[in-house]
């Protein structure tokens, strides 16, 4: 009984560190960065129903400008000029125009990429399925794959 009570009290005090990081992340001026370290983006035969796709990658500094963002390829190229104009220094775009049957990789990060709290995927697909918004900031080597009609991340 007095080993299972030890082990009791280690998982319980292993518990409350780790809810200790939680509870960093949450202060003020503590935010939780992303690990990506590459992007290669794919697109076979047939992507965007057979169509180059206009694909923004944005990186995004603070919760504010997070908040800001559209949650779809559309609006975001909609309101682009907009945003990159009040957003400034709290984002970086790395722009891409993507044919069917080609890969890029590595796509070139900016350089303060790894300082992001939020990594976004804004493509121009034709297709309803490709306009959501895709969220690569949890990958640490994302893969983009820009379908026929849907875009899909994987981790590399």
């Amino acid at each position: 009984m007095r080993g299972r009570a030890r082990i009791a009290c280690i998982v319980l005090a292993l518990t409350a560190l780790s809810g200790c990081s939680t509870i960093a992340s949450l202060l003020p001026g503590h935010q939780k960065t992303t690990s990506l370290s590459s992007v290669r983006v794919a697109a076979p035969p047939g992507a965007n129903l057979n169509s180059a796709t206009m694909l923004d990658i944005v990186f995004v500094y603070d919760t504010t400008s997070v908040a800001m963002l559209p949650k779809s390829g559309p609006d975001w190229f909609a309101q682009k000029a907009a945003l990159l104009s009040g957003l400034g220094k709290n984002i970086d775009v790395v722009s891409l125009q993507v044919p069917p049957a080609t890969v890029i990789d590595p796509v070139s990060l900016p350089s303060k990429a790894g300082k992001a709290i939020a990594v976004y995927g804004f493509a121009n697909y034709q297709a309803k399925d490709g306009q959501a918004r895709s969220d690569i900031t949890a990958y640490r080597h994302a893969v983009v794959w820009l379908a026929a009609t849907q875009i899909t991340v994987t981790e590399q």
